[in-house]
């Protein structure tokens, strides 16, 4: 890990209540301490609140403020900021919840407040956790007329844009995600397979055609944020696909099976038909986390790592 006590400036952390924002600051906790870490890191999200804390080596719970995330463009231009980690998006099932003209302003809001305290801290250096939803942009001319259909998509290529317009920037691209701080499980297969494990259920795959998926561990992701962040190199021309694991479900919910000792599996898949896959090939993610000595988990680790967080969160919520 390149010098995470080197600097004195502070490390921010947006989105501080999702699923890596929570990862950030439980290895930022790790990694500095408890004094370290209430000096140097500070946590926005949507509103003003506290969380426990849960990675001090002391074991200790201590209570994390969190600030709103209007506040950042204030803080910016009173103090310095060494390095910024983005993940504050509203993701694609919200488009339902608050409707799409709405979803579209929330989110453009979020990169304009993320925007306006980069240019008034023009030394920090910045991660951003983006999705491989922005992939399928990359190439297409006029980005407006994808707008509604594709509102999660656009939106995301449009930040990276910007944000990389503005600051030295490196853009990590999200597929499917693991690591123990996942919320709203039943929403992802690997949440729903689990949560079925967890109660000693049979995993059902509802989809009729094979689904393949490139997962990433959440941990993995941040730390080689970190590791950029306390770097010296450049970010890389292009984002990076954060996908160290391709697998179809199938063969995913034969691993949970097996490891959880589950009844059979549920699933009518007909393999003559078109797979549906989000992915990208993992082999420069896999390059890069080599250079920097980072060890991917195995994916038998990131199912447990996302089960043993689920199950502490049941646990907490009973």
């Amino acid at each position: 890990m390149a010098g995470p006590y080197s600097g004195q400036g502070l490390f921010v952390v947006t989105g501080a209540t999702g699923w890596f924002g929570r990862t950030a600051l439980h290895e930022l906790q790790q990694l500095l301490g408890p004094d370290s870490f209430f000096r140097r890191v500070r946590a926005f999200a949507s509103r003003s609140r506290t969380i426990a804390s849960t990675g001090f080596v002391d074991g200790v719970e201590r209570r994390i403020p969190v600030a709103p995330l209007t506040e950042l463009p204030e803080l910016a231009a009173r103090e310095p900021i060494e390095a910024l980690l983005h993940t504050a998006f509203l993701t694609r099932e919200y488009v339902e919840r608050v409707g799409v003209e709405a979803y579209i302003s929330v989110n453009r809001g979020i990169t304009d407040l993320v925007c306006r305290s980069l240019e008034a801290a023009p030394a920090a250096r910045t991660v951003l956790i983006s999705s491989g939803a922005a992939a399928a942009l990359d190439h297409v001319a006029t980005l407006e007329e994808h707008l509604l259909a594709d509102p999660y998509g656009v939106l995301k290529w449009e930040e990276e844009r910007r944000l990389c317009e503005i600051a030295d920037t490196l853009v990590l691209r999200a597929y499917a995600v693991s690591g123990r701080f996942m919320r709203d499980p039943e929403q992802f297969a690997l949440g729903d397979f689990l949560l079925r494990a967890l109660a000693g259920l049979p995993i059902e795959i509802k989809a009729p055609m094979p689904v393949i998926r490139g997962y990433g561990h959440a941990g993995d992701m941040v730390n080689l944020a970190f590791c950029w962040l306390w770097g010296a190199s450049k970010a890389p021309n292009h984002p990076i696909a954060a996908v160290s694991h391709e697998v179809e479900l199938q063969e995913m919910a034969k691993l949970i099976s097996s490891l959880y000792r589950l009844p059979p599996i549920i699933s009518k898949i007909d393999s003559s038909l078109k797979s549906n896959r989000y992915t990208a090939h993992p082999a420069r993610y896999l390059d890069i986390l080599g250079s920097l000595m980072i060890k991917p988990r195995s994916l038998e680790m990131q199912i447990l790592e996302t089960a043993h967080g689920l199950k502490r969160s049941t646990t907490s919520s009973s």
